[in-house]
């Protein structure tokens, strides 16, 4: 299994909630260490040979040369652990409160000669007028060095205390998020940013893992995008962050825990799983080329 780091001291906790709160962002250093990464980076390997090039097609905001894949939780359990790491947890419980949920997991595999993507914010989806309390809260994983040359995402501090929405359009002055590989980039869903251009001759690895408040919709549809067999192999605070716990009042069955209908429902066998057959299905219609 996957060496998770211990937690973080209480002021080191406090320290990385005040910036998110000032500037909008902070950055985890030596989150992640050499062993998890080699593991990070087999399981891209082994992505790219199930579902070449990506889960989704070429775009301008997306990328032209950026590799995305999504609905990790179905593949390799080091997803599993990336998920729930244990520092990423500490800040987030502050940031966004109890019952925070996962929102999305992808990777960001950013190619040699990509352009800069707009500059943009995360939460917009929701629509809520600016300035807002927090409702998102993203982490950017350095697999590979982020530096300006590669391509690092670049941020605009203390914007997510602006009233406007960036202009896709616009220019900004911004700053790349300079980071070691096992660092760990946490922002909030609000702040300005967006991928940097590569301009040097190798991938960039990153991974995008989204969070947001326990009230939010996940952008992900989790509960019903990985089996129920699958789902209750998973570790308790796992469930909890795909949707198997109340928030507040929000999200029950029978006026309950989600998981008490799961686990009288459903049992651990995932084999001959359909969902696995479906997403490949998915996966092939997607990126064959159309005439």
């Amino acid at each position: 299994m996957t060496r998770l780091p211990a937690p973080l001291p209480e002021d080191a906790v406090a320290e990385h909630v005040s910036k998110v709160a000032r500037d909008g962002y902070t950055i985890l250093h030596n989150a992640v260490d050499a062993d998890f990464l080699d593991e990070i980076y087999r399981e891209i390997d082994r992505l790219e040979q199930v579902r070449p090039g990506g889960d989704i097609p070429p775009a301008p905001f997306t990328g032209q040369v950026t590799r995305r894949w999504f609905d990790l939780l179905n593949d390799g359990d080091i997803w599993q652990d990336v998920a729930v790491h244990p520092w990423v947890m500490q800040v987030q419980q502050q940031v966004l409160g109890d019952g925070f949920l996962l929102s999305t997991m992808g990777t960001a595999v950013v190619g040699p000669g990509e352009v800069a993507q707009p500059i943009h914010v995360d939460d917009a989806l929701y629509g809520f007028p600016r300035p807002h309390p927090t409702i998102v809260c993203n982490t950017m994983w350095a697999v590979s060095d982020f530096t300006e040359e590669t391509g690092a995402t670049r941020i605009i501090p203390s914007s997510h205390k602006w009233a406007e929405d960036p202009d896709f359009t616009g220019t900004y002055e911004s700053i790349p998020a300079e980071m070691s590989p096992g660092s760990i980039c946490m922002f909030v869903g609000s702040l300005y940013h967006g991928a940097g251009q590569n301009v040097s001759n190798g991938d960039r690895y990153g991974l995008t893992i989204n969070y947001c408040s326990g009230a939010m919709r996940q952008q992900e549809n989790l509960m019903l995008g990985i089996s129920p067999q699958r789902m209750m192999s998973f570790s308790t605070e796992l469930q909890d962050l795909i949707g198997f716990k109340m928030y507040g009042g929000a999200g029950h069955i029978f006026a309950q825990d989600p998981r008490t209908e799961m686990q009288r429902h459903f049992g651990e066998d995932d084999s001959d799983d359909p969902w696995l057959a479906r997403r490949n299905d998915l996966h092939r219609d997607r990126t064959q080329p159309t005439s």
